[in-house]
C-alpha cells in the first residue's frame, strides 16, 4: 500500500512539473508575439510620421494669375449737384457757406426734391448793407438832379441878363457916334466886354452841364449797380436751397479740405461746388487699390471678375479702363498703392453705389501648364524645390517655378504631370 501511494505521488509530480513547463513556454511564446506586435507597431508608427499629411498628384491644366483687391462701386456716369453758379460771384463777398440741412446718403430722390439748404445768413446781412447803400445814393442822386435844375436855371437867367446887357451897350454904341472920338471908343469897350461875358457865361454854363451830367451819371451807375446787387443777392438766397436735378440715389461728396463726407455744419466752397452726385449705375465701375508690388503686372484692357459681399452668388465681368499714374498713401496698406478702375461690362438689379466689392484682376491666363498648390513649393539655399515621393520615399527636388495666385503656383521645370508631390515638409526624415 505505501509503495503504491508513493508511485502515485511520484507520477503526480512529474505531471505537474511538466505541465509547469508548458505553462512557461506558453507565457515566454506570448511574450514573444508581444514585444513582436509592439516593435511592428513602433516601426509603423514611425513610418507613418515621416509620412506627409496630403499627397498632391500633379496635372496639366489651364491656369490664371490674378491680383485680388477690395474695392467700392461708383458710377462711371453720374449726375452732379453743384452749389448754383449764382452763389460763386464774387461782388457777393461770400466765400464759404455753412451747410444747415442735407438729404441723407442713399435716399433716392426725384427731379425737383429738396437736396441741402445753405445757410443765408451771410447773404441776408450782405442784403441789409448793399440797401441801405442803395437807400443813399438814390437819394444822393435825387438832390444831385435837383441841385443841377437850380443851378442850371440860375445860369441860364444870367445869361439872359447879359445879353440884355449886350442890347443896351449896342444902342449906347449906336448912339456914341455923335460923341467924342474918346467916349466912343469907351462905349466901343464896353460893348466888346459885354460881348466876351456872354461867352463866358455860355461856355462855362456848357462846363455846368456836362459836370452835371457826369455827376449824374456816375450817381445812377452806382445805383443800377447797387439795384443789380440787390437783385443777385435775392436770387442767391433762393439759390441757397437746393434740389434735385434729376432723379437717382444721392451720394455725398467729400469735402476737398477734410477729406469725408459732407454733412450738416460743414462747410462748402463755391469753387469746388459739388455736393452731392447721383450715379448711374447702369455704367459702374469698382474702384480698386493695387499695391506697388503688383501694379507693372496690371494693364489697361485686362478682364476681371467682380463679387460682392451683399450679393452672394453674383459674379459680373468687367475690365480695367485707366491706372493712376502716380501712387499714394493709404490707411488700409503699409506700402503704396495704386488707384485703379474696373468697368463693369454686366449689370444686376441688387447693385448699389458705395457697395464693396471683391475684385479679381485677371493679369496672365495660360493653357497646358503644370501648376501645384503654394504650400507645396518651399525655398532652400539652392532655391525652390517640393517634395518629391519616389515609392515610400520624400525626396528634395528643384523646381523652377512661374506666375502664382493665391492658391496655385506654376512649374515650368522639374517635375512632369503624374508626379505625387507633398503639399507640406514631412515632419521626420
Amino acid at each position: 500500500m505505501t509503495s503504491k501511494i508513493k508511485n502515485s505521488l511520484l507520477q503526480n509530480t512529474i505531471k505537474s512539473s511538466k505541465n509547469n513547463d508548458m505553462s512557461k513556454k506558453r507565457i515566454i511564446t506570448a511574450a514573444i508575439i508581444l514585444v513582436a506586435i509592439v516593435a511592428i507597431a513602433l516601426i509603423f508608427k514611425e513610418e507613418v510620421s515621416s509620412e506627409p499629411k496630403g499627397i498632391y498628384t500633379v496635372r496639366s491644366g489651364s491656369f490664371e494669375e490674378v491680383i485680388k483687391c477690395k474695392g467700392e462701386i461708383n458710377s462711371a456716369d453720374v449726375v452732379e449737384i453743384k452749389i448754383p453758379k449764382t452763389l460763386d460771384d464774387y461782388t457777393l463777398r461770400v466765400w464759404s457757406y455753412r451747410i444747415m440741412d442735407i438729404v441723407d446718403e442713399g435716399k433716392e430722390v426725384k427731379k425737383g426734391d429738396f437736396i441741402a439748404q445753405l445757410d443765408q445768413s451771410q447773404l441776408t446781412t450782405r442784403m441789409r448793407e448793399v440797401t441801405q447803400d442803395l437807400e443813399r445814393l438814390t437819394a444822393d442822386l435825387k438832390n444831385a438832379v435837383i441841385d443841377s435844375t437850380v443851378i442850371l436855371t440860375q445860369l441860364r437867367e444870367e445869361i439872359k441878363d447879359a445879353q440884355l446887357d449886350l442890347e443896351y451897350n449896342k444902342i449906347d454904341l449906336e448912339q456914341s457916334v455923335f460923341e467924342s472920338e474918346a467916349y466912343q471908343r469907351k462905349v466901343q469897350m464896353n460893348y466888346q466886354k459885354a460881348e466876351i461875358g456872354i461867352e463866358n457865361k455860355k461856355r462855362n454854363y456848357q462846363l455846368e452841364i456836362n459836370k452835371r451830367k457826369v455827376g449824374i451819371k456816375r450817381l445812377e451807375n452806382y445805383v443800377e449797380d447797387r439795384k443789380e446787387s440787390v437783385a443777385k443777392i435775392q436770387k442767391a438766397i433762393a439759390a441757397c436751397r437746393i434740389t434735385s436735378p434729376d432723379n437717382g440715389i444721392v451720394m455725398l461728396a467729400k469735402s476737398p479740405f477734410e477729406g469725408k463726407k459732407y454733412k450738416r455744419n460743414d462747410n462748402c466752397h463755391p469753387f469746388m461746388p459739388v455736393l452731392a452726385v447721383l450715379p448711374n449705375l447702369d455704367q459702374a465701375n469698382s474702384e480698386v487699390y493695387v499695391k506697388e508690388i503688383d501694379i507693372s503686372k496690371v494693364a489697361v484692357g485686362d478682364s476681371a471678375r467682380v463679387s460682392f459681399d451683399a450679393l452672394e452668388g453674383v459674379t459680373l465681368k468687367g475690365k480695367v479702363v485707366w491706372i493712376a499714374s502716380m501712387g499714394e498713401d493709404h490707411k488700409d496698406f503699409d506700402m503704396k498703392v495704386f488707384k485703379v478702375l474696373i468697368r463693369l461690362e454686366e449689370t444686376d438689379p441688387g447693385l448699389k453705389p458705395a457697395m464693396t466689392s471683391n475684385s479679381e484682376i485677371i493679369v496672365s491666363n495660360l493653357e497646358n501648364v503644370l501648376s501645384v498648390p503654394v504650400r507645396s513649393v518651399f525655398s532652400g539655399d539652392s532655391g525652390k524645390f517640393v517634395w518629391l515621393k519616389q515609392g515610400s520615399k520624400l525626396v528634395q527636388q528643384p523646381v523652377t517655378t512661374g506666375p502664382e495666385n493665391e492658391e496655385s503656383i506654376v512649374i515650368t521645370q522639374g517635375i512632369q504631370e503624374g508626379d505625387r508631390i507633398a503639399t507640406e515638409a514631412p515632419a521626420v526624415m
